[in-house]
């Protein structure tokens, strides 16, 4: 018999999986990127105006098919949506270069 960790963990990881297979289709439905509904906090913030130009207006567009889908009671036809891949990240160096940055600042004081 498993050790009631092991089968915690186990199930934990199926959960955890189920979860994001969830998310996952609920975003591509909609058209959006995971990175597209992260609360905007000052890193974020800073993330995104260091974006490019083209990446930018990429995700205001997504956001703004998500918000007239939303709206209608619609979503994306799934031959569109199964091409998405919403874990796809953008913003993951931006963020991370811009806490690196934070820390040092922090360091330096």
């Amino acid at each position: 018999a498993l050790p009631i960790w092991e089968m915690l963990a186990s199930l934990w990881n199926r959960a955890s999986t189920a979860y994001r297979a969830k998310v996952g289709r609920e975003l591509s439905n909609h058209g959006l990127l995971y990175e597209d509904c992260l609360i905007e906090t000052e890193e974020v913030k800073l993330a995104l105006k260091r974006l490019p130009p083209d990446v930018l207006n990429a995700r205001e567009q997504r956001l703004k098919r998500a918000m007239v889908l939303s709206s209608q009671i619609k979503t994306l036809p799934p031959e569109v949506a199964e091409k998405l891949d919403p874990f796809e990240s953008y913003l993951g160096p931006y963020l991370e270069q811009v806490k690196k940055e934070k820390e040092e600042l922090l360091l330096t004081k």
